[in-house]
């Protein structure tokens, strides 16, 4: 009766490792498949942020030249300006002796 009381214990034993290993393996290819998984949408994440900064910073570069654009046009305008204040300051000057105040003029 002890060897079968024995036997029976190897056999529960032996049943109970089977079972851990089981859950073991299913645990671990669960892992695996999410760690897969977690990597592809990193990947894909990583992809589209590249994507993303590069058409910032080509956005960001195409407004730099139009604001560079605007500025050169803004300081040419206010320079013919300038020009033309100081014509016509110069005529009233000559034509009545009018004289500006400003120090600049």
């Amino acid at each position: 009766m002890l060897a079968g009381a024995v036997y029976r214990l190897g056999q529960i034993e032996a049943s109970i490792n089977s079972r851990i290993k089981a859950v073991e393996t299913s645990v671990l290819s669960a892992i695996d498949q999410l760690k897969d998984n977690v990597a592809d949408r990193l990947y894909l994440l990583e992809k589209e942020l590249k994507v993303h900064t590069t058409e910032y910073e080509g956005k960001k570069e195409h407004y730099d030249y139009r604001i560079n654009d605007f500025d050169n046009r803004l300081e040419h305008k206010f320079k013919r300006l300038s020009n033309l204040i100081k014509q016509l300051a110069g005529f009233l000057n000559k034509e009545s002796g009018f004289v500006l105040r400003d120090d600049e003029y």
